[in-house]
């Protein structure tokens, strides 16, 4: 009988052996392996009175500092459904993971202009309407937080949320003229996460 369970350990440990060594290789980024590569879609809920929601794709292209705390550039594109216009946001990205692992939760945060195009609710003086003036310059932020799981070394999956703030000229419904607002969406974003050795 005792034979019997020190076969079954020994047999366990040696399934289990490569498990834990395919687990440690993978535990997290090395900066060694090229810039960290994120490619997400978000389907974004209107947040507060001028939140309007839509969708939105990006593309972030950043630098490690170390393992976990990595900065760069990126662009996206973003289309608000009650106002009607489309974006293409272009700004300065970082994200901090908490733990050098192959499962970690992250924050991040986006911050640069967009230009807008495809403006349909222009001069209507009415809700989710913009101004027909020129803004001056069109503020993009958006802070978030999620967590990133990898497949492989150099590949792994993150989902997040975070708050797209665009700043727009838009009707305002209590003063009955146009005024510069933060309009506000919460994006729920699912992603990939890459590194390809030399870029």
């Amino acid at each position: 009988m005792k034979t019997k369970v020190h076969n079954i350990r020994h047999l366990l440990f040696l399934v289990l052996l490569p498990i834990a060594s395919f687990t440690d290789a993978q535990t997290s980024f090395d900066p060694e392996e090229g810039c960290l590569n994120i490619i997400d879609v978000s389907y974004m809920q209107g947040i507060g009175e001028y939140g309007a929601g839509g969708i939105s794709a990006n593309y972030q292209h950043e630098t490690f500092i170390n393992e976990r705390f990595s900065i760069g550039a990126g662009i996206g594109y973003n289309h608000h459904k009650k106002y009607a216009f489309s974006a293409i946001p272009i700004y300065l990205s970082t994200h901090y993971f908490f733990l050098d692992r192959k499962f970690s939760p992250f924050v991040n945060l986006r911050v640069g202009g967009f230009a807008l195009f495809n403006t349909k609710n222009v001069g209507t003086n009415e809700k989710y309407s913009l101004s027909k003036e020129k803004q001056g310059f069109s503020l993009f932020v958006s802070p978030g937080a999620g967590v990133k799981m990898h497949i492989t070394p150099n590949i792994g999956i993150m989902a997040s949320i975070s708050d797209e703030a665009y700043l727009v000229k838009t009707f305002d419904t209590q003063r009955t003229d146009y005024k510069n607002k933060l309009i506000h969406d919460l994006g729920i974003s699912i992603g990939v996460c890459f590194q390809i050795k030399g870029w």
